[in-house]
């Protein structure tokens, strides 16, 4: 690994994609930072494995022209069958043979997105320069220096073996340190404060326990499908309500493999754990509360929180760059789903 494995926000592929591969039994999200080099080298750290399930062998040429097939443009500019196979390869036994498919799905829409940011930052003009770009491969080099496991390799060396090349991690730090000048320049100290004023549980590391029930829409393709699931875990919470054990009812109905422990997700905090739909909801219960159903990247949730741990009191110091970051990791969200909305997107098949 290079330095600690972090998600960048919300926008490197590796990052998006760390929503599902991170395992769901947990739903945990990658740790975050505010530094670009570290945020970039998400999407170096992971491991490429060539093993992942084959088909059978085609002859080079068949594969050659398969690479060159395009899954999907976006505003007119093409993403490329290789462009998936590569991040695909990256992950190869993390991923299922059966999950492949919906994988291979995420990563196609990881890719929209990083070139609908890609063309945000072009047509904003935002420049990076040569030395801000260095800076930040100086800082990923130090890490490897300082991690034991990886002495003696130069960040080429650590890039290659994880499926990577110094090109693409120049790229990751080009789109960080851009967003950052874009989403950051209006957020002060003024604003940081209040922030931290109005969630000073997201930071002092105060923790819920909760349970939940899953209707999971992950391969869910069509409206109706999700129509009929939102209709589903309507009815579950119907039950619940009607004075049913929660965790009975996780047992019988919950597409989590947590039913088995009646839906328990034991302890997290509100920030860096579970994904941020999930986690707000489940920071906005009293203990035995039970929530509406919540939307997330795996389908929809009922949560009921079981115990809540204090955390310890924290300086607004200490925290004050972790804030920030939240806060542009918010704006890029807003920003995302205003380019998806006006952009002109088309699936090959």
């Amino acid at each position: 690994m290079i330095g600690k494995v972090v998600k960048p926000i919300g926008i490197v592929l590796a990052g998006i994609l760390c929503i599902y591969l991170d395992g769901f039994a947990a739903e945990k999200d990658a740790k975050k930072s505010s530094e670009p080099a570290k945020k970039a080298a998400k999407a170096a750290s992971k491991k490429e494995d060539t093993s992942v399930p084959k088909k059978e062998e085609a002859a080079p040429a068949k594969q050659e022209d398969d690479s060159k097939k395009v899954v999907a443009t976006v505003n007119g500019e093409n993403i490329s069958q290789q462009d998936v196979n590569q991040m695909l390869n990256r992950f190869g036994k993390q991923v299922p043979e059966e999950q492949i498919p919906v994988v291979t799905k995420q990563i196609v829409d990881g890719l929209i997105t990083q070139k609908l940011i890609m063309q945000f930052i072009r047509d904003s003009k935002i420049e990076v320069s040569q030395a801000e770009i260095e800076k930040e491969l100086n800082k990923v080099r130090e890490d490897i220096k300082s991690n034991p496991g990886l002495e003696g390799q130069t960040l080429e060396q650590v890039l290659e073996s994880h499926g990577s090349s110094i090109d693409n991690l120049k790229n990751d730090i080009v789109i960080s340190l851009s967003l950052e000048k874009h989403l950051g320049k209006d957020i002060d100290d003024k604003k940081i404060k209040a922030y931290f004023d109005e969630n000073k549980d997201a930071y002092d590391g105060t923790e819920r326990r909760a349970s939940h029930i899953l209707v999971d829409t992950r391969q869910m393709k069509t409206d109706a499908e999700l129509a009929q699931a939102l209709e589903k875990i309507k009815k579950i919470k119907t039950e619940v309500d009607s004075g049913k054990d929660f965790a009975e009812v996780a047992k019988q109905y919950s597409d989590c493999p947590s039913k088995d422990k009646g839906g328990d997700l034991s302890f997290f905090k509100r920030k860096g754990q579970m994904v941020e739909p999930f986690a707000a909801a489940a920071f906005a219960l009293k203990v035995g509360q039970v929530s509406d159903p919540v939307k997330t990247p795996f389908g929809y949730h009922i949560i009921k929180v079981t115990e809540i741990k204090k955390g310890n009191d924290v300086k607004f110091d200490d925290v004050k760059q972790a804030i920030k970051q939240n806060l542009m990791e918010e704006k890029a969200q807003v920003l995302i789903k205003q380019l998806l909305e006006k952009a002109k997107i088309e699936y090959k098949t």
